[in-house]
């Protein structure tokens, strides 16, 4: 048992940090599309990424019946979250969005999850959930808040990314019973893949490949390596150790994001996405430990 759990904790770390790196990534692919034109390719390439850990691991693509409720439900939660993820680093700090959905996010799981499998309120965690909305408020500056700037920060889209993915960790951890964690992410892939295009129709869509280099580069990364290799480990931990715990590890993310923005495209390190993020890191240990 605690070698499998060692096994999950370094796949996860490594996951974790390829996410964090992901951010100023993400930044970059954004000077080159709109979000909308890129999230059905974000999942394909996810998803081929995904076919070759199916067969490197001989496991067959099958879906029962039971679990298609829970894979259509996170498929779509994935293509918001996507939505969000791309538009807040397009138009705001790439390095305040590695810090706040992945700290607020397993806060939110937090409460979920004791709404949907009735886990009780311990102390520390009603203490650690008051210490992450004041880490929130501070993230945002809420002392400067106006909606212009909310929404010029790109602080409401890391938000409501942080909302959509509390909640497709649920999703993940209720289909635990039915369906193996790969097969889970295979076909969240792809069904959000053709659901991206159901939704997001363009004209443009095949523009992708005129684009340099430096574009496929960081978008292979955000893709193929963080998305379909990363949220897989996301996806197969949570199932294995609980949402509550597989969440808990997103605290690898901001040191990865704030670091690796600062370094790949220059962001100013803020002292207060530096205190606010340590509150919720602080805020997510207190509700997990």
């Amino acid at each position: 048992m605690v070698k499998n759990n060692f096994f999950l904790f370094v796949i996860m770390i490594m996951a974790m940090i390829s996410w964090g790196i992901s951010w100023p990534a993400a930044k970059i692919v954004g000077q080159y599309a709109k979000p909308e034109s890129l999230i059905a390719w974000r999942f394909l390439f996810g998803l081929i990424s995904m076919i070759f850990v199916m067969m490197f691991l001989k496991i067959p693509i099958t879906l029962p019946g039971k679990a298609l409720k829970y894979v259509l439900s996170a498929s779509l939660l994935i293509i918001f979250y996507n939505y969000n993820y791309l538009k807040g680093t397009q138009i705001g700090m790439s390095g305040l969005g590695g810090v706040i959905v992945p700290t607020v996010s397993p806060i939110i799981t937090f409460v979920l999850s004791a709404l949907f499998f009735k886990n009780r309120f311990k102390k520390k965690g009603v203490f650690g959930l008051l210490l992450g909305l004041c880490g929130s408020g501070i993230l945002i500056r809420v002392w400067e808040m106006n909606v212009n700037a909310i929404i010029g920060s790109g602080s409401v889209y890391f938000f409501l990314g942080a909302i959509s993915w509390a909640l497709i960790t649920i999703f993940t951890q209720k289909s635990n019973n039915t369906l193996n964690p790969i097969n889970f992410s295979f076909w969240v892939y792809g069904f959000g893949s053709v659901l991206a295009l159901i939704l997001f129709p363009s004209e443009n869509f095949y523009n992708i490949f005129s684009f340099e280099l430096k574009f496929w580069i960081n978008f292979l990364l955000i893709s193929s390596i963080a998305l379909g290799l990363g949220t897989t480990a996301y996806f197969y931990t949570t199932m294995k150790l609980g949402s509550s715990k597989a969440s808990s590890f997103m605290f690898f993310v901001p040191f990865s994001s704030i670091l690796s923005s600062s370094i790949i495209i220059g962001e100013p390190v803020l002292i207060s996405t530096i205190v606010g993020g340590s509150f919720t890191i602080f805020a997510v240990y207190l509700i997990n430990y």
